[in-house]
């Protein structure tokens, strides 16, 4: 028979199994993320900027329970699931919306921030199904190229559409136009879709539209070209001319159709446009080279004299005021007096000038004097003029009646004004129209400047003072200190400058620097912080300003260091205290920093290649390339087994080195093309060549941007000099395809480009 004690713990150990049982089976399930698997859309296409993608997510949580759930977007702030409303069932679907508008692929990250019951108690977030990921690829837009929007019916037209280079294209034309050729080719990561169509013969405006889709699967946006189809071109020379004699103008035509045209002038002149002189009806006959369509354009240009002036040089007045008259018909006047009529009236003698100006614009103007009879014209010189060392003057008579005169200087010049550099008597005669003749002479006299010196810049150090001397006894001086003496005493520092004034007013000035060292009787100079490369060092030697008493004592601050000079190649500041023979302490820094070493890595080695060729790629920028090959670009192209070393220096002039070995399975000898050439005319790369050994034959064929063949050989002597039809080509890329035929009969292609330099 079992004691009671003994039945009391067993009902007690039952009792509390049924609570913890109770306990584990009444917890509320856990929330989280049903479906397991991320999701990738595209974009929405044709919408506005702020269309949003919409998806949805499936939730789980609690059975017959209202029960609430809040998540976020990227971390962003967070929303409640189903808003104020709560979720009555234990599954749940809720919409989110998405925008990429960023043109690169964006993942939104949906997280289940919090969950609870209608009562405010939490439930416990999945850990492995808390947070879903929701991709959005990027919206592409096709780039339609050299688009017209006005052309002509039936015409044929070359359109280049760039989409990705994983994308296809589809394109819808209008009713009645064909597509007659598709090419696509890919140049740097894109796909160029090249096509020429045949529009329809009926005028109007039509469209046709273009969709890309990419490798994903996703359609860009819809890019509709509107298109405006004439049945002909229009030609327009503008509105009849008007110009002046004397003046051009150049006459050209306004067309509205792009084609190849062809022009015809009336003057026999095939240029597009043409410069006119003469008075004329010009006539245009423009041919479109396409459909032989011609249309004829005239136009009027006139040329006009400008208005004579019928006025004298010089009018003479006997003391009662003169009338001077231009009238010309449908003409405007400018007199210098400030009147516009055609008439005006002159009081007092002078200088006078009116322009008149016609209705087309064509101007001419006068310059005429007024002079008293009773008045003669006097002439006057400065009698004596003193000149400093090495000054020129222009020696200029006063006359007081303005008229025209001949003159006749003691040099034999028969100039108004002659250039003074000598001493000397200078005599001049001038005589007036009427032959009324007066003389006037000049005596010019040359001095020395003073010569100034106050000496070289020089230190003042604490509790010294110096005397400058202006030299010069006699003269007047002028100090920035505002002293007048010829002697000065300075116990400071400062610019310290002073003008000398001799007796004849040659002037001529110096000035001095003087560093005052205010506290200091001496100084320790270490120079400019210095900046090293990794792994470098730099030797610091101090240099000692002044008039230290030696022996001096030098000492590196926590470096245990008493030379002088020290080797440094740590980064820091670094300080140094120099103390001379009286216990005068002065002291310098100077801060090093080391600068890291660029990272350069050619990757693994290669081995057995079973490719012709193989292109080595530098995984650094900002820095400049110095292969093992003498090549200094980025990337190089190899053809041949061995060992390739790149040498990197970075603005710093910090370097680093790699290097990588290939072995090709066939290892013909290069023959190919360098990645550039220059054809200036300075002798040095003028020529492009095929490079290389074992050459039996080649056929070498050249490309621009567009695709447009520009040179072709078949000899191997034969270089491209950068020209195509005689006309220099634009410094760009250029592309190429070499077939080579080894001495043994391999036969080879290769394709590539390279860059035409000036």
């Amino acid at each position: 028979m079992r004691s009671t004690a003994n039945i009391a713990i067993r009902i007690l150990s039952i009792t509390l199994l049924l609570s913890i049982f109770s306990h584990v089976y009444s917890q509320d399930p856990v929330v989280a993320f049903i479906n397991n698997s991320n999701k990738t859309l595209c974009p929405l296409n044709n919408g506005i900027i702020t269309s949003l993608q919409t998806s949805s997510l499936e939730i789980s949580g609690p059975t017959d329970k209202t029960w609430f759930a809040s998540y976020s977007v990227n971390g962003g702030p967070a929303e409640n699931m189903n808003g104020s409303m709560g979720i009555n069932t234990d599954t749940f679907d809720f919409e989110i919306s998405f925008r990429n508008d960023s043109q690169k692929l964006k993942t939104f990250s949906i997280t289940i921030e919090k969950a609870w019951l209608e009562d405010g108690t939490q439930l416990d977030i999945s850990t492995d199904d808390r947070t879903r990921d929701i991709t959005v690829y990027p919206l592409t837009i096709p780039s339609v190229q050299a688009y017209e929007s006005k052309i002509k019916t039936s015409s044929e037209y070359d359109y280049t559409v760039i989409i990705g280079m994983n994308s296809t294209y589809t394109g819808e034309l209008p009713a009645g136009a064909n597509q007659i050729n598709y090419q696509t080719e890919i140049i740097d990561a894109y796909k160029y879709i090249n096509f020429r169509v045949k529009w329809q013969a009926e005028a109007g405006i039509t469209t046709f539209k273009s969709i890309e889709k990419t490798g994903f699967g996703c359609n860009s946006d819809t890019i509709y070209s509107d298109i405006e189809l004439k049945s002909e071109f229009s030609l327009d020379l503008g509105e009849d001319k008007n110009i002046c004699s004397g003046d051009a103008i150049t006459i050209s035509p306004t067309i509205n159709l792009k084609s190849d045209y062809s022009y015809l002038w009336e003057t026999g002149e095939t240029t597009e446009t043409i410069e006119v002189n003469q008075s004329g009806e010009y006539e245009l006959t423009v041919t479109d080279l396409k459909d032989n369509q011609k249309i004829t354009d005239q136009i009027i240009v006139t040329v006009h004299n400008a208005p004579e002036i019928d006025i004298a040089d010089i009018i003479m007045m006997d003391g009662a005021p003169i009338q001077v008259n231009i009238q010309k018909e449908g003409c405007t006047y400018l007199w210098s007096t400030g009147e516009t009529t055609s008439e005006i009236e002159i009081a007092s003698p002078g200088d006078y000038s009116v322009m008149i100006t016609s209705e087309y614009g064509c101007s001419n103007s006068k310059s005429f004097t007024v002079k008293d009879q009773s008045s003669f014209f006097t002439l006057s010189l400065p009698n004596i003029i003193h000149m400093c060392a090495q000054e020129t003057m222009t020696l200029s008579p006063y006359m007081d009646i303005n008229q025209t005169y001949t003159y006749l200087w003691s040099t034999g010049s028969t100039k108004r004004e002659i250039e003074i550099s000598s001493e000397g008597i200078y005599t001049l005669t001038a005589t007036d129209p009427n032959g009324y003749s007066q003389t006037a002479s000049s005596q010019i006299y040359y001095h020395s400047k003073p010569i100034v010196d106050l000496g070289v810049d020089f230190i003042l150090w604490d509790g010294e003072s110096k005397q400058l001397d202006a030299q010069n006894a006699g003269a007047s001086y002028r100090w920035n200190t505002l002293e007048t003496s010829q002697v000065i005493t300075v116990n400071s520092g400062g610019d310290f400058w002073v003008n000398v004034i001799d007796e004849y007013g040659c002037a001529n000035a110096d000035t001095i620097f003087v560093d005052y060292r205010d506290g200091e009787k001496f100084r320790v100079e270490l120079g400019e912080d210095k900046s090293i490369c990794q792994g470098d060092s730099i030797l610091i030697i101090p240099e000692i300003i002044g008039h230290p008493i030696a022996p001096l004592i030098y000492n590196w601050i926590d470096l245990n260091h008493t030379e002088a000079e020290i080797y440094l190649k740590e980064d820091g500041d670094y300080t140094l205290e120099v103390t001379d023979n009286l216990g005068n302490t002065e002291s310098a820094q100077i801060h090093i920093t080391i600068l890291p070493l660029p990272i350069v890595n050619l990757g693994e080695d290669i081995i057995d290649s079973p490719n012709l060729e193989q292109e080595l790629i530098a995984n650094v920028d900002k820095v400049s390339y110095n292969w093992s090959t003498g090549e200094i670009t980025k990337s190089i192209t190899i053809e041949k087994t061995g060992t390739y070393w790149l040498e990197v220096i970075d603005e710093a002039q910090c370097s680093a080195r790699d290097s990588i070995y290939v072995k090709f399975l066939n290892d013909y000898p290069f023959v190919g093309l360098p990645k550039a050439f220059s054809p200036n005319g300075d002798s040095h790369n003028d020529l492009l060549f095929v490079r290389g050994t074992d050459i039996n034959k080649i056929k070498l064929t050249i490309y621009n941007r567009s695709g447009k063949k520009v040179f072709e050989t078949s000899d191997v002597n034969q270089g491209w000099d950068g020209t195509h039809n005689g006309h220099f080509q634009d410094m760009d890329s250029y592309y190429y395809n070499l077939d080579i035929t080894y001495t043994n009969g391999v036969i080879r292609t290769k394709t590539g480009k390279f860059a035409l330099l000036k």
